[in-house]
C-alpha cells in the first residue's frame, strides 16, 4: 500500500469537493432554484463528505504514523482547495458568465448594495474554509477516538 502525503490527498479530495459544489449550482441553476440562497446549506454535505473521505483515506495509507494534526492538516487543505476552487468560479459566474443574478443578489440580500462579484466570492472562501476547518477538528474527534480503540484492541 503506497503512502500518499497531506497535500496530494486533500487537494485530491478539495478537487472533488469543488466539481460537487459546481454541479450543484450548476443543476439548481439548470431548474431555477438559484434564487433559493438557502440550498447552498447543501454545499455542506459535499464538504462533510469531502474531508471525512480525505481524513479516511489518510488514516488508511499511514495507520502506523497516523496523527491527529495530520487528520487536521487534511481537512485543511481539501476546506482551502474546494472552497478555493468554488470562489473562482462563483466570482467568474457573477462576473461574466451572468451578471444579472449578481444584479438580483444586490437587490434582494441583505448587505447587497456592497456586494460585487469578488466579495461574494471572498464571503463563499472564508466562510467555507472556517466551516471546513470546524469540521474538520469535530471529524478528527471521530477519528482520534476510533484510533485509539483500534490501539487498545491491538495491545496484548
Amino acid at each position: 500500500m503506497s503512502k500518499t502525503s497531506i497535500e496530494k490527498i486533500g487537494l485530491k479530495y478539495g478537487i472533488y469537493s469543488a466539481t460537487a459544489y459546481i454541479l450543484f449550482f450548476l443543476l439548481m441553476n439548470l431548474l431555477g432554484l438559484e434564487h433559493l440562497y438557502w440550498l447552498r446549506a447543501l454545499n455542506y454535505i459535499f464538504l462533510f463528505a469531502g474531508i471525512f473521505i480525505a481524513i479516511k483515506e489518510y488514516r488508511r495509507k499511514h495507520q502506523r504514523t497516523f496523527a491527529y494534526m495530520n487528520g487536521i492538516g487534511v481537512g485543511m487543505i481539501t476546506s482551502v482547495v474546494s472552497t478555493l476552487i468554488f470562489a473562482f468560479f462563483i466570482a467568474i459566474y457573477l462576473d461574466v458568465i451572468d451578471p444579472d443574478f449578481m444584479a438580483d443578489i444586490k437587490k434582494n440580500q441583505m448587505f447587497g448594495t456592497y456586494l460585487n462579484p469578488y466579495i461574494a466570492a471572498a464571503a463563499i472562501f472564508m466562510e467555507g474554509t472556517l466551516s471546513g476547518l470546524l469540521t474538520a477538528f469535530i471529524l478528527m474527534q471521530y477519528f482520534k477516538r476510533s484510533h485509539a480503540n483500534e490501539t487498545e484492541h491491538s495491545v496484548p
